[in-house]
């Protein structure tokens, strides 16, 4: 028997994931990712036909294309993704941390370390499918659940061959606090720890603070969880920033990247810390507002420590463009376990495991 992952999006480029495994006789779409752009159109849902949809997180580029997918399809993501969904869409619950049955095949999940009720999921298929969805070792917030082994690996590569550590983003962000700024953030991801650690800045340096009110109802959603699926010793700091007032006006704004436009926020600076849409980059280039990243992705050297703990014997980048060379970047990481297409030509492409272990990598 074999395993087929047809990647529908989400290999080669920052782009929505949709990858479908097909195994014992099932196929079950890993993500469902919505336009990056507002220009942008979204084709892996055309004419799919799938048996079930697992969701990793509520970040538009994995929840965003629901909607393109029949409603009579069983959806599964965690009660605090739900939220996220299509009004109405009906869903089954994901374990934060365990395992259940999906379409007969075994599916375990864990904290990613990336937003809130985020988790990866591995497929207990032949020699282990992983998808660490969007996936992080450095949040002060999200835990980083160990994985099963895994065969194959298909891992968040956002950052490509970036490795530097969430010490000097701190830092870098840090020493720009002295002139007034505006954060926009996502609001269920570094939006928590982001907000936290401002509350202690604003503290030493005497600062103004005003926190979005979603970001802290998701901050109370955060707390309200088991103590298991945050990191240890945050309880006091949540609860101490939930009873603080918001300044006004703050010398710090945090608040959803739905406001991130100067027009917007003309008494403050804007600092964004993800990814830049074309227009935001057009900002940037003029002068309008600001870059430094938080880092909410695997870097590099994560990225080859979560492969070789998973003893994955192909990995597969995602969410990265590949160039000549990255390619060159991603095969002196990886080596022979690299997997992926040289040049992408078309949305998908099909990569197949056969029960004996041979791997045919896309050319």
């Amino acid at each position: 028997m074999s395993i087929n992952i047809e990647i529908l999006s989400g290999l080669g480029a920052k782009g929505p994931a949709a990858i479908v495994v097909e195994a014992q006789g099932k196929r079950l779409l890993l993500d469902a990712g919505g336009e990056l752009h507002p220009d942008d159109t979204i084709t892996w849902a055309n004419n799919l036909a799938v048996d079930a949809v697992l969701i990793s997180h509520d970040h538009i580029d994995h929840i965003g294309g629901v909607a393109e997918l029949a409603e009579s399809v069983p959806l599964y993501c965690t009660p605090l993704v739900a939220k996220a969904l299509p009004h109405n869409r009906a869903w089954r619950p994901l374990p934060e941390r365990g395992t259940l049955e999906v379409e007969g095949i075994t599916v375990t999940t864990g904290q990613a370390g990336h937003s809130l009720g985020g988790v990866w999921l591995h497929l207990a298929v032949e020699g282990g499918v992983y998808y660490s969805g969007d996936a992080c070792f450095e949040s002060s917030v999200f835990p980083f659940d160990t994985p099963p082994k895994a065969a194959i690996a298909l891992l968040d590569a956002s950052y490509g061959s970036y490795d530097q550590p969430q010490a000097y983003c701190v830092q870098a962000i840090s020493e720009r606090l002295d002139q007034p700024l505006a954060f926009p953030v996502p609001e269920t991801g570094r939006a928590l720890e982001m907000a936290l650690w401002l509350a202690e800045e604003a503290d030493q340096r005497q600062l103004t603070l005003a926190i979005d009110p979603v970001i802290r109802d998701n901050l109370a959603a955060l707390l309200a969880l088991p103590a298991t699926l945050r990191r240890p010793g945050l309880d006091h700091s949540i609860r101490s920033l939930l009873a603080r007032q918001n300044a006004c006006p703050p010398t710090l704004q945090l608040m959803c990247d739905r406001s991130d436009t100067p027009e917007q926020w003309p008494d403050h600076h804007l600092l964004h810390t993800g990814y830049l849409t074309p227009d935001r980059r057009a900002e940037l280039a003029a002068g309008q507002i600001s870059w430094q990243r938080w880092n909410v992705h695997l870097r590099a050297s994560h990225l080859v420590a979560l492969a070789d703990q998973l003893d994955a014997t192909q990995v597969v980048p995602l969410f990265t463009p590949f160039s000549d060379n990255a390619l060159t970047a991603w095969q002196g990481l990886l080596g022979e376990r690299l997997c992926t297409a040289q040049r992408l030509s078309a949305p998908s492409r099909l990569v197949t495991l056969s029960s004996l272990g041979s791997f045919a990598c896309p050319q």
